[in-house]
């Protein structure tokens, strides 16, 4: 029988409801293909229109997501830890419809977009449900602007 992996980060991405059906194999080379990055309070995640380019995890602290228009923030959601942002840019091939900025300061795994198709394409339950994910907040966003 296989001994379960212990890795911080996989118990991590296991307390991420998304990713906890997940096997730990799997998640371990989710792990080993992110990396941890620390942003300070007030600092940009990523602005609104930039290429997205990987997919966030909120490991500690809270970032804002906001909507600028007509030169006005509006903030749209605060994300805080076990949450994760960017896959709607992700999934779309798109860039970021919204900025991102750390609230407080915060530490993120930042899974490249590189890594994350092959992931959803090893695991369809998984894409399936970032699918259903991407088509709600599209729903949200018309429904927000009527």
């Amino acid at each position: 029988m296989p001994r379960p992996v212990t890795h911080s980060l996989v118990k991590a991405l296991h307390s991420v409801p998304d990713f906890a059906p997940l096997e730990d194999e799997d998640l371990l080379q989710v792990v080993g293909a992110s990396a941890n990055l620390c942003w300070s309070q007030g600092s940009m995640v990523f602005e609104q229109g930039e290429s997205a380019e990987a997919l966030y995890v909120v490991l500690s602290g809270r970032v804002r997501v906001f909507e600028v228009t007509d030169g006005n923030e509006q903030e749209v959601g605060e994300i805080g830890p076990g949450d994760y942002f960017g896959e709607h840019s992700l999934m779309l091939d798109t860039t970021h419809s919204k900025g991102a900025r750390a609230v407080e300061d915060s530490e993120l795994m930042v899974i490249p977009k590189d890594y994350f198709q092959p992931l959803l394409d090893a695991n369809p339950a998984l894409a399936d449900h970032f699918r259903r994910k991407v088509e709600e907040r599209r729903n949200e966003l018309q429904a927000r602007r009527r």
